[in-house]
């Protein structure tokens, strides 16, 4: 193919010639500034469309003042360590919000766990998505210090109400595997909980007391003495002294997936059939639910959906579009042999 086959890029220079309008009235008609008529922004947008021009990257940042370059952040207290890149949650939500904000024009920053707040205040970030807001996260403060937009995947402990979060109704998903237990034949339904950080188990403990309430349950949260960062070992522990409890329910809600991967194993040395003896749900986080012994029911939070509605969000909020939190992500459980009797 010859040079002269190929076709020329479309400048700014072409759409001002073609508009009959000057360069500085095609900048403004397509950034929504200046002070032009609707009829001549429409127009010079229309002629724009027409010819196939498109704003370089570099020269759209410096009319905007904005570096089209965004991040997501995983929240952490202090400087806990955790492998987000082997958990399938974080990973299928990321790559949900770097498709998205790809699709708008901006790149997608993720950094390693390790990364604190020096990191993250050295980048010259538009905006920030950040996922499962920490109690005690000292990135945390900081991205909030910089003014910048940030949308929340679920809510920070200490947010604020004009917050921009991004979550699944974490009390109608809860009451819906509450439920299915009951409809799989439980007589009694408790929750394992971990210490945790933020507030998804906050939020689907709470649910739990007021479905109890509402049926005159009576309620059995189990807290293990460990966080998310918990060795086997002692989310082993913690699954043999809830089996252990002469007081225990025939069924259990987990709320974290390697903990009810651990009480499945400590049932099976302690004699404990799942199901029969007990039923099983948990949450899927891990990917390890479907391929362990028994096949656990699981909670699917699609992930998928939450990173694309955060990445929008967040790229709504540069572009000074009409924004609102979106608390409604739906979810969805898959029923495998731990409550199958």
């Amino acid at each position: 193919m010859s040079g002269s086959d190929v076709r020329r890029r479309v400048g700014i220079k072409d759409v001002a010639q073609a508009a009959g309008v000057s360069i500085t009235t095609v900048s403004h008609a397509l950034s929504g500034k200046g002070r032009l008529t609707d009829a001549t922004r429409e127009r010079v947008r229309r002629v724009a469309a027409d010819l196939g021009y498109t704003p370089h990257p570099s020269a759209r940042s410096l009319a905007s003042g904005r570096t089209g370059m965004i991040a997501t952040v995983v929240s952490l207290p202090g400087n806990a360590p955790i492998a987000f890149t082997q958990i399938d949650y974080y990973v299928a939500l990321m790559n949900a919000a770097t498709r998205t904000a790809v699709g708008h024009g901006y790149a997608l920053v993720v950094a390693p766990s390790t990364a604190g707040p020096q990191t993250w205040s050295r980048l010259p970030l538009d905006g920030v998505i950040v996922i499962d807001p920490a109690d005690g996260d000292p990135t945390l403060q900081m991205l909030r210090g910089r003014g910048a937009p940030i949308v929340f995947v679920g809510r920070d402990p200490h947010g604020d109400p004009d917050d921009l979060v991004v979550e699944n109704d974490r009390a109608a998903a809860t009451r819906s595997v509450l439920d299915h237990l009951v409809d799989a034949g439980a007589g009694r339904v408790g929750v394992i909980a971990l210490r945790t950080f933020e507030t998804f188990s906050e939020d689907a403990v709470s649910a739990y007391l007021a479905w109890c309430a509402e049926r005159g349950a009576q309620p059995c949260v189990h807290t293990v003495d460990a966080d998310s960062t918990a060795t086997p070992a002692e989310l082993r522990a913690g699954a043999t002294a809830f089996l252990a409890d002469a007081d225990r329910p025939d069924a259990v809600f987990c709320l974290y997936e390697r903990q009810a991967v651990e009480l499945l194993a400590a049932a099976r040395d302690s004699g404990v059939d799942v199901p029969g003896d007990l039923l099983v749900a948990t949450i899927a986080e891990m990917g390890l639910a479907a391929s362990s012994q028994s096949g656990l029911t699981t909670l699917e939070l699609n992930q998928d959906r939450l990173g694309e509605a955060a990445a929008t969000l967040l790229v709504d909020a540069l572009e000074g579009r009409p924004v609102a939190s979106v608390r409604d992500v739906p979810t969805a459980i898959t029923v495998r042999a731990s409550t199958k009797r």
